[in-house]
């Protein structure tokens, strides 16, 4: 007998996804159980994408990656939602796989594991290692993903069934995830104003995971609840500038916010502040090298220290020091 999972899902879109949008949508129509609604979120002023199954149910929100979801999770009806962006397809038992760690009480978030967004294997792998990016982890074999005190993280390239049927996450792509609706809720994403301040919410997902695991609500990875993500690429397509500031921007008001901030005396806060520079330097030292090859322009070296610069500026402003606590 089939088992009934009240869920709705989530879509984000511009509308302009077109083929990869269709693989989603059929995805979606091949769920089993089904969805209860199929809830598509686009800007204001946008066309209705011409591809459709023909149930779904459309609003409009302000353009951005964090306001189109939260319209989509607060119109939800249902006890559970999977919210996508427009660009993902997955088998039809993707659902059930997602939905079994938290009928077990486990935890109340859950996703799959999206290894095309670790870094990829040899050069890659190395330099995001020494930069304190993203490594390898040592200790947190339990675990999916780790944030680091520098504000990358520590990854675990290697989830098997075997070894542990969940694995505990700080983090993961926003592209894909399943959860209680309530809880999604509680983590008040739309707090977090910053996100979306520039143009382009860059650290998103990290933060709307890392602040989740702060407030007691646990992700689980779902070794076996793989996905494939398409990267349709429409929130950066025209948008380099902004993507360059804002990556900056939200990356030193994430690390000061919910790491700095977090910390409990004066060493481990000179230990993060050691952390996040030794990245910077290194972050600053490509965009050197990025300068030279003319891989950017001079312009958009300026923009990018200039995020940064910007970011450091916030955290010592007053609409900061307003956030509700993290």
């Amino acid at each position: 007998m089939m088992e009934i999972i009240d869920y709705s899902v989530v879509i984000r879109t511009t509308g302009n996804a077109h083929e990869k949008y269709q693989h989603l949508l059929n995805s979606v129509s091949n769920l089993i159980p089904p969805p209860k609604e199929i809830i598509v979120v686009l800007p204001e002023g946008y066309d209705l994408p011409e591809e459709k199954l023909g149930w779904e149910t459309y609003y409009f929100s302000p353009k951005g990656m964090i306001i189109q979801r939260t319209t989509g999770i607060n119109k939800c009806l249902t006890k559970y939602a999977l919210v996508c962006d427009d660009d993902v397809e997955f088998d039809v038992d993707f659902v059930q796989k997602l939905y079994n760690p938290i009928k077990k009480g486990i935890c109340k978030l859950s996703i799959g594991p999206l290894y095309s967004f670790l870094p990829k294997r040899g050069i890659n792998s190395f330099l995001s290692l020494i930069m304190a990016n993203a490594s390898p982890t040592l200790f947190h074999r339990d675990r999916y993903i780790s944030v680091l005190r520098s504000s990358g993280y520590s990854y675990n390239r290697n989830l098997k069934m075997k070894y542990a049927k969940y694995y505990e996450t700080q983090s993961g792509p926003w592209t894909c995830f399943f959860g209680e609706v309530e809880a999604l809720k509680r983590i008040n994403i739309d707090e977090e104003i910053w996100l979306d301040k520039h143009g382009y919410s860059a650290m998103d997902d990290q933060t709307m995971f890392y602040k989740g695991c702060l407030r007691g609500i646990k992700t689980m990875t779902v070794p076996n609840a793989e996905y494939i993500h398409l990267d349709a690429g429409t929130s950066k397509k025209n948008n380099r500038l902004p993507v360059m500031f804002s990556t900056g921007f939200n990356r030193v008001v994430f690390w000061h916010r919910f790491i700095y901030c977090k910390q409990r005396n004066v060493f481990q806060k000179g230990w993060a502040r050691l952390c996040v520079h030794y990245y910077l330097m290194w972050l600053f030292m490509f965009d050197i090298y990025d300068l030279l090859r003319k891989g950017i322009t001079w312009n958009e070296f300026l923009v990018k220290r200039n995020g940064y610069k910007s970011g450091w500026k916030y955290t010592k402003s007053d609409e900061y020091k307003k956030l509700p606590p993290a």
